[in-house]
Order: C-alpha cells, then structure tokens, then sequence
C-alpha cells in the first residue's frame, strides 16, 4: 500500500504550506513579523537560533534537566549559544542574550494558563494519525511542544511554543492551522499558542466534528 507522510509545518512562517513532508528538526524556528496593532513590542532582535534556544529551554525545564530559576537558565543558555557558535551579547537587541532569554521562559512558565498545567505538561510529544484518501494511506506525523494529561493518561491540552517577536496577522493564522491539526490528530479538545517574547496566548479549539445525518 503506498503511504504518503506528512507533518503539520513547525516552521514559524506564513510563507510555508500547513501540512509539509515529514520534519526531521525537532525544535520550531522563528522569523520575525511586523506588528498587526500599535501594541509596545519588546526590543529583542528574532531570529531562528533564538527560537531554538527558547524551546530547548522549555523542554528541559519540563523534563527537570534544567531549573527553573532565572539564574541556571541563563547559564544553560549561555552554553546553548556557545554550543551553536553565536557570540553572546548582554543586549538583546544586538544578539543572544543570555538573560533575556531565561527571563522570557521564567515569565512564560508563571503565565497563569501555563503555571495551572505545568505539573501534567510532557514535552516533545510524537503525534500520528492516518486516514486513507483514494486508496493511499496518508499519515501525518508531528511533534507537539508541549501536551497535558489528565489523570486517565488523556491528552487534553496541547501547546505551541513560539518566540516571534512580532507575529503578522497571517502568521497567526498560519499558527492557528498548525495548532489545530494536532489538535484534529490527537483528539483534544483545546490548544495553546505561547508568545514566549510577549507573553500573549491565544487558545484554539478542534475542527468541529459533522453532525450525524
């Protein structure tokens, strides 16, 4: 039987498809956007290594490799940017700050939407679900940032970390489409898009389901 692979697109652009073949990076990227309102936007420069580093942080803090603390998260990202051979710079608006970005996931992790989940969050979650269209089996497959569980071991929320400093009204939408097909693949009933740089959160809800005829 042929099989067709795809993956909800982890890539923080609007240029991109929503659905792509499937992804082997495991981390999300980060492109910076213009402003769709006259809000005060942070003085942080974007950027993809940004985005990489703030995940990473994200999930080892969930997984308990690092402490949540501003002080070891910055050291740990200090050695993240070392790691990727980027200069560190006490200005983020000039690079990698160190202390920007551990302050951006302390102040992430104490959202009130966030700190009510974080003891039932699992980080880097694989996701799979196959339909057959025409006779080809067509499997998506993904990895969503961050997922919850309730006590029956059920996914009920699941969340979309993104370090843009300044999403597009279309870049939103696309993260919305992403969102929503994990949300479609999983069977949860709510998802989560974190602006880790500005602390926004805009929630999504599932496709809903056909009404029986």
């Amino acid at each position: 039987m042929e099989i067709n692979r795809l993956a909800p697109s982890r890539d923080e652009s609007a240029d991109g498809p929503v659905l792509t073949p499937e992804a082997v990076e495991i981390w999300a990227a980060s492109e910076a956007g213009q402003p769709d309102d006259e809000a005060v936007r942070p003085n942080v420069q974007g950027g993809r290594e940004r985005g990489l580093i703030l995940h990473k942080l994200l999930e080892e803090v969930l997984t308990g490799e690092t402490p949540d603390d501003a002080g070891a998260l910055s050291e740990r990202a200090r050695a993240l940017i070392g790691e990727i051979g980027r200069p560190v710079m006490a200005d983020p608006s000039q690079g990698l700050s160190p202390d920007e970005l551990a302050g951006c996931v302390v102040r992430t992790l104490a959202l009130p939407e966030i700190a009510e989940l974080r003891p039932t969050l699992v980080p880097e979650l694989a996701v799979y679900a196959a339909v057959d269209v025409d006779g080809v089996e067509q499997a998506t497959v993904g990895i969503a940032d961050a997922t919850s569980f309730d006590n029956a071991g059920r996914p009920t929320v699941v969340i979309d970390w993104k370090s843009d400093v300044e999403p597009t009204a279309e870049t939103l939408n696309l993260y919305r489409a992403q969102v929503l097909a994990y949300l479609d693949m999983t069977g949860t009933d709510r998802g989560l898009i974190v602006f880790v740089t500005t602390g926004q959160v805009i929630a999504v809800t599932p496709t809903p389901a056909p009404m029986a005829v």
